[in-house]
């Protein structure tokens, strides 16, 4: 499996305190057949604003950790970006493995025009990633099968899969993907969060198949870890 949305950068942001904690979540992640994993610390004005540098020298550091105790997985440096118009001084800081790849998080219940910072972000050159579609109550199932048309790309949260979001959540989220509108699915792990994401790979095997299930926690993601080109 490819996690592309995941909190486990040591003293970035509310998921992992320290390097122990960020081993933890990598072994757990191993042990349900995860090979990659992107790590999205939050960038979150007046909330998250830890500094680039820092974030990379631990990320640096976690890769040489995963090295020295030999765990067999792939680490790529990513951000989850929360919406605010001063994003877009510095995008460059928030993309995905180094690529015009951008994963961008709303307000829950606030719809800050989304269409518009999606129209936006495609014009200055980015691939769009809307974090956890599932959580957003001013998007309607309508609504995000028309950003679906605008080629963006949809990742749902494992733990919607699995109920924990409310059963309301769940049927939407399943609904979604049953149309075709969803991409990814996804751990948004945290350390004190349960990874979800080898019990909701068997609830979508079950319900959707094989091809569906690899597409949504594999195959799907390998353009992001992929280096583009130029």
């Amino acid at each position: 499996m490819i996690d592309i949305h995941s909190h486990v950068i040591f003293d970035v942001d509310d998921g992992a305190c320290d390097i122990g904690q960020s081993i933890k979540i990598i072994e757990e992640m191993i042990s349900v057949g995860v090979t990659d994993l992107i790590c999205t610390p939050h960038y979150r004005l007046k909330m998250f604003e830890t500094d680039y540098e820092k974030i990379k020298t631990n990320f640096n550091a976690l890769c040489d950790k995963v090295l020295e105790l030999n765990l067999n997985i792939n680490l790529y440096l990513g951000r989850e970006v929360y919406f605010n118009k001063s994003i877009y001084n510095n995008l460059e800081l928030f993309t995905m493995n180094n690529n015009k790849i951008i994963l961008i998080e709303f307000s829950y219940t606030i719809n800050p025009d989304v269409e518009e910072v999606l129209y936006n972000l495609k014009r200055l050159g980015y691939i769009v990633i809307i974090a956890h579609v599932e959580r957003y109550v001013f998007l309607s199932f309508d609504d995000i099968v028309n950003l679906k048309s605008k080629n963006v790309y949809i990742q749902i949260n494992a733990s919607t899969i699995v109920g924990r979001g409310g059963r309301k959540e769940k049927k939407r989220a399943l609904k979604l993907i049953k149309a075709g509108v969803v991409d990814f699915i996804a751990s948004d792990i945290h350390y004190n969060r349960t990874n979800y994401l080898n019990q909701a790979y068997n609830i979508i095997y079950k319900k959707f198949g094989q091809e569906i299930s690899d597409r949504l926690f594999n195959e799907n993601a390998k353009f992001i870890i992929n280096k583009q080109e130029e």
